[in-house]
């Protein structure tokens, strides 16, 4: 992490956002004091879920769980599944 005055800031624009792009945080200050931080943007909000520890990395991929199946193929209703499943039961 390093540091940079507002004016240096404003002299050397290109070259700190190029510092942050590449990965550095720098922070800025005004008269010595921290007023921000400039940060690279993450990849996206995936990567910033799994930085952050919210999520894990997939470890396989989507095509390993095949195709979805048909809509349009005859289903049973939730409520006859259920029944099904049931059918031995008492109240």
């Amino acid at each position: 992490m390093s540091t940079v005055g507002i004016r240096a800031l404003k002299q050397n624009a290109s070259q700190v956002v190029a510092r942050a792009a590449a990965g550095e945080v720098v922070t800025i200050t005004d008269r010595g004091r921290p007023v921000a931080q400039l940060v690279p943007v993450p990849e996206g909000r995936v990567a910033a879920f799994v930085a952050s520890g919210r999520a894990r990395p997939a470890k396989g991929s989507l095509a390993a769980l095949g195709a979805p199946p048909d809509a349009g193929a005859e289903q049973p209703r939730l409520s006859e599944v259920v029944a099904a499943m049931r059918g031995g039961e008492r109240y």
